[in-house]
């Protein structure tokens, strides 16, 4: 039979527990495999937000210039100590690095085909605005 000091025991035990709860270490946030396509002064801005979430680890950068695809590898390996792939075609990257999210910061003109290209591997795609030139190209990208 239960006595009234069990009672109370078991009742304090549960109210620390609870009391307890809002310290414990939840599961560290798994960390995303992310890729920039567009290395220029946009697109490391976007990217630099995506970092400082710290669940986001930086597989793929390109671009077709050597300036901000070296600039933007430069600043990746300042912030995460990690040295993530260079690419100059964004079909090779998404082949190579299959990411999980995909930042699309090129020109305009440039939004759908990576864009396409990435959500048809599978992977979340941030897009800038204008999402495309027209409206077929973004009418295509709403369908993959």
């Amino acid at each position: 039979m239960k006595t009234r000091r069990d009672f109370l025991q078991r009742g304090l035990q549960a109210s620390l527990l609870l009391g307890m709860a809002p310290y414990a270490r939840s599961a560290e946030p798994r960390m995303r495999r992310t890729a920039l396509v567009g290395c220029g002064w946009w697109g490391m801005n976007i990217l630099q937000e995506a970092m400082a979430s710290g669940r986001c680890k930086v597989v793929g950068l390109c671009d077709v210039y050597e300036r901000p695809l070296q600039a933007s590898l430069d600043e990746v390996e300042q912030q995460t100590g990690q040295r993530p792939g260079i690419y100059r075609d964004y079909q090779d990257m998404l082949e190579s690095e299959k990411p999980e999210i995909v930042i699309v910061a090129t020109p305009d003109h440039w939004h759908a085909l990576p864009s396409i290209a990435a959500m048809k591997m599978g992977a979340h795609v941030f897009v800038e605005k204008p999402t495309s030139p027209t409206i077929g190209e973004s009418q295509a990208m709403l369908k993959v």
